[in-house]
């Protein structure tokens, strides 16, 4: 008589344990990659200032482009002024953080080489063991983030992007 009882309040526990663990995971939101999960979070120096640091989860509320860059990538050199004119134009409504994959350097110290006399304005970030970039599955450079608001990832671009796209691009960020 007592295993009937037993059995039956033992599966309703477990069954109410995981509907409220799903319901706990969509509360919290899944984090990865994809389009729609929750952008993976970081906190990462600024390159010209060892002291202070920039923590993607204290932009929420923000639209965010986060893009990954190195001073040997071609590509990502080509495209720096087209942010910086980007950035110049919509810094009040986009916040806009390039991430130098700081482990892929030859030298450290290239990454500020390359950007010193450039005038760029948008904050640069150094990621030294390239672990911001490990979280993002970046492969090949420069590849770009598109952040909602509320943390999830809108859209993302593998490659030089133009002006056009960027603009494209951040127009569909909610």
């Amino acid at each position: 008589m007592v295993k009937k009882i037993i059995i039956p309040l033992i599966l309703i526990g477990l069954i109410g344990y995981a509907v409220f663990d799903f319901v706990e995971d969509k509360k919290r939101g899944i984090t990865g990659i994809e389009i729609g999960n929750m952008a993976p979070d970081f906190e990462l120096q600024l390159l010209n200032d060892e002291n202070e640091t920039i923590r993607l989860s204290d932009l929420k509320g923000k639209k965010v482009v986060v893009n990954f860059w190195a001073s040997w990538c071609k590509p990502c050199r080509e495209e720096m002024p087209e942010i910086q004119e980007f950035y110049e134009t919509k810094s009040d409504d986009i916040e806009v953080l390039a991430v130098n994959m700081t482990a892929s350097e030859v030298k450290a110290e290239n990454a500020h080489e390359f950007v010193e006399g450039k005038g760029y304005t948008f904050p640069l970030l150094v990621d030294p063991k390239n672990q911001a970039s490990s979280d993002y599955k970046v492969l090949g450079l420069p590849e770009t983030f598109f952040i909602n608001s509320d943390g999830t990832i809108n859209d993302f671009i593998k490659g030089q992007m133009d002006l056009e796209m960027l603009e494209a691009k951040v127009g569909k960020l909610k």
